[in-house]
């Protein structure tokens, strides 16, 4: 992942930049303008004046405004919501008006900014080239063991037409395979029944570590993506928690990602 130029905030994929009609971004805990360490772009861990601003400031970086963005009301599930020119600005200014009970903005709207936000979780960016379709993605562990990602991308299929093997694919920061510690009970689901490979989890004693960005590869590929379309970030919010909001590194805020194929 690379820095926009002027805009030390904020992070791309390698592999979006090389289609010049995608905006795509992913926030950190610096300001955009590096002043400050507290972008908070969720409404909890802060004032809402000060989340306002915060993603106003995001427009301003971004060269969008508040009416392309479409936020939504995170649940930790795989439910599928297309979006439509109507919802431009949903969540911007108010958790009520965000996306209700959804996880996973699909759309084929040109202009409009689908939003993920994150601490810990993993952001998923979805693009089909062949459609000039997109998608925005919250895979947190029940997200990632419901297979949301997957629904994201069955969604393109399904709404768009969209090629599977022309998919591009972009998981973001969220915790590592070495920080992410389960119960055994939570841990069961995942290691029963060859839901996912064994190089998914580690076992150490009583504990067992869960790496949530390798299931959601091999979740993609299973439907056809191809390997080489598919962008992995080795960033872990807990270990880099100076550069971005962790729960369970105890931060209650917000980093977001994004993306938006202009028309």
């Amino acid at each position: 992942m690379l820095s926009f130029d002027n805009n030390p905030g904020l992070l791309q994929f390698n592999i979006l930049q090389r289609h010049p009609e995608v905006l795509h971004f992913v926030t950190t805990r610096q300001r955009p303008d590096g002043t400050g360490n507290d972008f908070n772009i969720g409404y909890s861990g802060g004032s809402h004046d000060d989340c306002v601003n915060n993603r106003l400031a995001l427009c301003k970086a971004v060269g969008l405004g508040p009416e392309w963005f479409v936020f939504q009301n995170q649940v930790h599930g795989c439910n599928v919501h297309v979006v439509r020119k109507g919802d431009g600005a949903s969540g911007f200014y108010d958790k009520e008006s965000a996306v209700r009970d959804n996880d996973v903005l699909v759309t084929d709207e040109p202009n409009v900014c689908l939003i993920t936000r994150s601490a810990d979780c993993i952001p998923v960016l979805l693009y089909s080239p062949d459609t000039k379709s997109c998608a925005a993605v919250h895979s947190g562990r029940e997200g990632t063991y419901l297979g949301a990602a997957v629904e994201g991308a069955k969604a393109l299929k399904v709404n768009f037409g969209a090629d599977y093997a022309k998919m591009i694919a972009c998981i973001g920061p969220g915790i590592c395979k070495d920080c992410y510690e389960v119960d055994s009970n939570c841990a069961a689901k995942f290691m029963d029944g060859n839901r996912f490979p064994s190089d998914t989890y580690t076992v150490k004693g009583k504990k067992v570590y869960l790496d949530l960005k390798r299931m959601i590869f091999y979740d993609l590929l299973t439907l056809g993506i191809v390997a080489n379309n598919i962008e992995i970030s080795d960033i872990c919010t807990k270990c880099a928690n100076d550069r971005f909001f962790s729960a369970r590194a105890g931060d209650k805020q917000r980093f977001c990602a994004g993306i938006c194929v202009f028309g």
